[in-house]
């Protein structure tokens, strides 16, 4: 995996979340995952804070061919919230849900998806 600061500088203008990196304060915490065997450290974790921001990582890591896990608690208990060296898309900020019962989507604030 090669990424350009470019491609991480666009990635993370792009996000209504977070983008961290192992330098950036944040980046420990959120890495960690509820069993404590799986010390794991993702290139790049993107805190999602809608819908939108979970369309745009995993995108970014299909075009980008990234080795990609999805956080939602952390409490996985074969470790598969988190991985090495690749994206870590990270749904913990997620914690509403709207419901449009009309149009049967359902989809965090500020976003819709059917």
């Amino acid at each position: 995996m090669t990424l350009t600061r470019a491609d991480i500088k666009d990635f993370r203008a792009g996000l209504q979340g977070q983008l961290l990196l192992a330098q950036d304060d944040g980046y420990d915490q959120a890495r960690r995952v509820w069993n404590g065997a799986f010390d794991r450290h993702p290139a790049l974790i993107a805190r999602c804070a809608s819908t939108r921001d979970v369309a745009r990582a995993v995108s970014f890591a299909r075009t980008h061919g990234l080795l990609t896990s999805v956080k939602g608690g952390g409490h996985s208990i074969t470790g598969q919230s988190s991985c090495d060296r690749g994206l870590m898309i990270d749904l913990s900020l997620m914690k509403d849900v709207q419901l449009d019962t009309t149009h049967r989507t359902a989809g965090s604030a500020g976003s819709s998806v059917g």
